[in-house]
């Protein structure tokens, strides 16, 4: 299960954010994380937004990375730009000596993710994300338990399912571009799949894109889905789409089927603007026997950014857990493959890679 980490009265950590555009929604969410973090100001290279965002939060804004890496009362950085060239600014925080969260996808490039882990690992700070987290959440927990405990037998099937209600137009942003937002719902909202529950089968040796454009104003996809082979004789699939307007969007759906029984996830939502209730449940059901139910408080469920583990981790409190960089590695190699398989219409296969440690 997750490891818990008692704090009762660690400093808490001085950050500034980057990215007024997602990153205003984490920025918002981060008073009740005050014992945690302390937000010091905000930057984005559109100086409009940045200094709306400010203003709202009443926090100073910084006209560059630069000023904020120069800056020595800011600690960590909350790197929540667009994932293109993501690796490069990450190393380039971290050798000024500034802590990082940031988001998914971290990137999809290895080589570039690569050199982030090591710039954190030479400079002895904490380069923590929300999917895969450094401690999964109770719902992920509960089910590397259950896997490991091996009541499923051998794992038959692996499917996920998320969905949204989007009436997006282009913006110029990076989601109107398929080549640093390659079959975009699956980018933008099943990489949690692909990065938390995936290496829960194993190692993934073929994948497929399908993908449609239905009704957004993105020249970008909004309707999409990918077929996973994984080594061990497992399939996959996973469906993304931005053109469900069912009420219940973001639910995330897990399904593990396994010789023995299933394992089933879920995300409740309660239709709150800051998601503030929302909750996981886990759910295992095998042969002959009562099912096994785990339900998550709010903010305990995979893909949350846990702050708390972030602080503890940079102000080295004992039982401290830092980012371990494979279980990232596995998502960015998996996202790489789905876009080169968007862009040329073919199934791609995967040279071997370690799946997660967390097995």
């Amino acid at each position: 299960m997750s490891k818990v980490i008692l704090q009762t009265s660690l400093h808490p950590v001085d950050l500034a954010l980057v990215g007024a555009n997602f990153g205003a929604k984490i920025a918002r969410g981060l008073a009740p994380q005050a014992a945690h973090v302390r937000l010091q100001g905000v930057c984005d290279l559109d100086a409009g937004r940045a200094r709306k965002l400010g203003a709202e939060l009443e926090v100073p804004v910084y006209d560059s990375l630069e000023d904020i890496l120069r800056d020595p009362g800011v600690e960590a950085v909350g790197l929540f730009t667009s994932p293109t060239g993501r690796g490069d600014l990450l190393v380039k925080i971290l050798e000024a000596g500034k802590h990082v969260m940031t988001t998914k996808p971290f990137e999809l490039d290895e080589a570039a993710a690569r050199r982030a882990f090591a710039a954190a690992r030479l400079n002895g700070l904490a380069l923590h994300l929300n999917s895969p987290s450094p401690i999964p959440g109770r719902d992920l927990a509960a089910m590397q338990t259950w896997l490991r405990r091996g009541d499923l037998g051998r794992i038959v099937s692996f499917q996920a399912r998320t969905w949204a209600d989007y009436r997006e137009i282009a913006d110029g942003t990076w989601m109107d571009d398929p080549r640093r937002c390659p079959a975009a719902p699956l980018f933008r909202l099943g990489v949690y799949f692909l990065n938390d529950f995936a290496a829960l089968v194993g190692e993934a040796k073929e994948v497929a894109v399908q993908q449609s454009r239905v009704r957004t104003g993105r020249p970008t996809v909004d309707n999409a889905q990918i077929s996973i082979r994984f080594q061990n004789g497992a399939l996959g699939h996973i469906f993304a789409s931005f053109c469900i307007g069912d009420g219940l969007p973001y639910r995330d759906e897990v399904t593990l089927l396994g010789e023995h029984g299933r394992i089933e996830r879920w995300v409740e939502r309660t239709g709150r603007i800051d998601m503030s209730g929302d909750h996981a449940v886990a759910e295992l059901r095998l042969r002959d026997r009562p099912p096994q139910r785990v339900t998550t408080l709010p903010g305990e469920f995979a893909g949350w950014y846990n702050w708390q583990a972030f602080q503890a981790a940079i102000r080295q409190e004992p039982g401290a857990v830092l980012q371990a960089a494979d279980p990232v590695l596995y998502g960015v190699r998996l996202l790489a493959a789905i876009a080169r398989s968007a862009a040329e219409g073919r199934p791609i296969t995967l040279r071997e890679f370690p799946a997660n440690t967390e097995r």
